[in-house]
């Protein structure tokens, strides 16, 4: 095709001309209707955070931070204070930043994955609560209702109502199902799914919300057959499966893009140990002794011996040790240290080095609900932890941990300083004043933080914070 040249004057037929008048006046324009945007919509103070935050992150934020760890460092230096973070960081949750998360690769979700800054990225500041806070309403009542002023900027209000699951009433927001999908209470419908299947048998299964059309439907449908799950029943938009005993459909995962992974994958590694998500079934070594109908029921199961402690050295001996230690623990933190332990003042409460759950074993007769987290780096027993009936995850202590900010009443931690430790090195993989930032987020105002370690180590943690004297405060 031939290229035409058209005289200058022909390229755009009744195009304007613009002169210097016309571009200045435009860019007069432009400059008042973005200043005018600002001004009126939230987009400015959005800008002004991210300005805060990059100048938090600055040079003279590097500075502050050097100055705080050597503080903290310091065998001379006295006691000290970390200041608050700007108001708008009230929701800060380091590794779930959607601004930082929403640029990364939309493939296999990978955007969805934790992405946390470096060590040494963050500022070291205290997270606020939102104006007006006010200490929670204690359990059970909090089951139920909430602080108006509890909520970041009331966002839920706009939702209230909604479906019946939430009212407004007073200075509370009321929750008359639990804060379910479920008006009348959860309890309801599992009766009602208990006329399908008897529930109380402790049968393995897998519950799934279907919000999805016909096709999605069949092509789930297909896909938990290929795993050979069993179907128990579809009521409304739920579905619940039974998983299988045995491995059989796995030569035909191929049918549905899906691979056996590595049987040099070992399952427990389950921290960040593929580097991403990958399409494949983990090949579990299957035997009887731990299938869930071979697990004691509760609460047998929590101080009975797990038959996976019988693969850990010396472990049926380790487990005893371990029940009896923290069994003496805990009624020494209530008489002697007086956590309030027990109290309608604590339910939320966090583990940070679990081992195999024996701090949560000892508070089961307590209205408390236990995170037992596991480092990455310490051996691998949150098989133990499940399989005593409780809860947990693996975690690395030098990143943040992925909850929202005042979420526990309590934070327990036994030996701190091997969280951030380099075994091989024997250096602190991260500072040790990052890791006290990131428990001072996860704690709610007047929770209480338990720090069992050395006279040395305890000395540094004083440093940033006051620690509640009286009897065993050295602990």
């Amino acid at each position: 095709m031939a290229h035409v040249n058209l005289p200058q004057g022909r390229r755009w037929p009744g195009r304007p001309r613009w002169g210097v008048l016309d571009l200045v006046s435009a860019a007069l324009f432009t400059a008042v209707f973005v200043l005018l945007v600002l001004i009126v919509t939230s987009l400015g103070d959005s800008l002004a955070a991210s300005g805060r935050r990059a100048l938090a992150r600055s040079a003279a934020g590097s500075r502050q931070r050097e100055r705080i760890v050597a503080l903290l460092d310091s065998p001379t230096a006295s006691p000290f204070a970390i200041d608050s973070c700007p108001a708008e960081e009230v929701d800060n949750m380091p590794c779930e930043d959607p601004r930082r998360n929403s640029q990364l690769s939309r493939e296999m979700n990978f955007y969805r994955v934790r992405h946390c800054p470096l060590p040494g990225e963050t500022p070291l500041c205290l997270v606020p609560p939102p104006k007006g806070y006010r200490i929670p309403v204690p359990w059970p009542e909090s089951l139920h209702k909430i602080w108006h002023d509890n909520m970041p900027y009331n966002k839920i209000a706009e939702r209230k109502g909604h479906q019946g699951w939430m009212k407004e009433e007073g200075p509370y927001f009321i929750f008359p199902g639990g804060g379910t999908m479920f008006p009348d209470g959860a309890i309801n419908y599992i009766k009602k799914l208990g006329q399908f299947i008897p529930l109380n048998k402790g049968l393995l299964r897998t519950a799934l919300d279907m919000g999805c059309g016909d096709k999605e439907w069949a092509d789930l449908q297909a896909m938990v057959h290929a795993l050979c799950y069993r179907l128990i029943t579809v009521d409304d938009n739920t579905a619940i499966w039974k998983k299988p005993s045995g491995a059989s459909c796995l030569p035909y995962l191929n049918n549905f893009w899906l691979d056996r992974c590595s049987d040099n994958d070992d399952p427990n590694e389950a921290w960040q140990a593929l580097g991403k998500l990958r399409k494949c079934i983990t090949k579990v070594p299957l035997s009887e002794e731990i299938s869930l109908s071979a697990i004691p029921e509760w609460p047998q199961r929590l101080s009975k011996t797990p038959a996976r402690i019988s693969l850990m050295k010396n472990g049926i001996d380790m487990f005893e040790a371990d029940t009896q230690h923290w069994a003496r623990r805990v009624i020494y933190y209530k008489k002697s240290l007086g956590v309030e332990l027990g109290s309608p003042r604590i339910c939320n409460v966090m583990d940070m080095n679990a081992f195999i759950g024996g701090f949560a074993a000892a508070l089961s007769s307590d209205p408390v609900w236990i995170m037992n987290v596991v480092p990455a780096r310490n051996p691998l027993t949150l098989d133990i932890i499940y399989d005593r009936g409780l809860i947990g995850l693996y975690h690395d202590w030098c990143e943040a941990f992925s909850t929202y900010p005042r979420t526990y009443d309590l934070i327990h931690v036994a030996g701190i300083n091997s969280l951030i430790r380099d075994t091989t090195s024997g250096n602190d993989r991260c500072s040790l004043v990052d890791l006290m930032v990131e428990m001072d987020r996860m704690l709610r105002p007047q929770g209480t933080a338990v720090v069992r370690d050395t006279p040395e180590v305890i000395d540094r943690v004083a440093r940033p914070c006051d620690p509640v004297d009286g009897p065993g405060a050295q602990e």
